[in-house]
């Protein structure tokens, strides 16, 4: 496991002179490190470590917090919404982990001004790809010091937590299913009535059934039939049952 020792003091210095609050980043991850010089590594920006000769950077922890959190986003949303294809699942990961994303996510743990770097950086004017690769780094911090699940839980609480939500909100079926299952009532069961057409450009009608409410529907894909009958379900729903 890689780390930094006693022998590379300036780093553990510069750590102590800045007073900067680890244990209020452990609080704001909801993870407490066994070894907190990962945590420190994950922090040390490569301009920090040129300057006092050190051997590591957080490069190495960025490469590997980079793949933890691409494998759980692409792993949750994979189980999250089994109907999405690979170019909508590819473009809902890529929403969630663009370099945008971990800027604000680092801003909001306080990262930018924990970050060790050479004198030529500002701590209050990081480039915003110095702050996204330490929020990586971080990442891939807490996958080595306590493995894949608890690099699982903080990636699902900082990145995926509202995921659901938000995407449901433009995905009928998702939140005709989450309506449904809040009340305790039976899932839908969409009917295929027919596919018609040549085979490069069908049309296909799907029939929606339950609580007394009916709709059918056509489109170009069954996804879409499907989609805009529970739209309507859940209009229907709505108006009977309430919010």
């Amino acid at each position: 496991m890689a780390k930094f020792d006693e022998e590379h003091g300036p780093l553990r210095s510069k750590a102590r002179i800045d007073e900067r609050d680890i244990s209020a980043l452990e609080d704001n991850l909801g993870y407490r490190f066994d070894d907190t010089l990962l945590l420190e590594e994950a922090l040390c920006h490569s301009s920090f470590a040129n300057e006092y000769g050190l051997f590591q950077n957080n490069e190495r922890l960025e490469f590997l917090g980079d793949s933890i959190l691409s494998f759980i986003t692409a792993r949750t949303l994979y189980r999250m919404y089994p109907d999405a294809d690979e170019g909508e699942l590819t473009k809902m990961r890529a929403e969630l982990v663009k370099a945008d994303t971990l800027y604000r996510k680092a801003q909001a743990l306080n990262i930018p001004y924990m970050i060790l770097h050479g004198h030529a950086l500002k701590s209050d004017s990081l480039p915003k790809s110095v702050c996204a690769d330490a929020m990586e780094a971080v990442l891939g911090a807490i996958c080595l010091d306590g493995g894949v699940a608890s690099a699982e839980r903080v990636i699902k609480k900082l990145f995926l937590n509202d995921a659901e939500e938000q995407s449901a909100m433009h995905n009928p079926k998702s939140e005709l299913q989450m309506w449904l299952q809040a009340r305790g009532m039976p899932l839908p069961n969409y009917e295929l009535l027919n596919v018609e057409g040549p085979s490069h450009a069908p049309v296909f009608t799907v029939r929606l059934y339950m609580n007394g409410f009916e709709h059918v529907e056509t489109d170009r894909t069954r996804k879409g039939a499907e989609a805009k009958t529970a739209q309507l379900m859940l209009e229907d729903l709505r108006g009977k049952f309430g919010d």
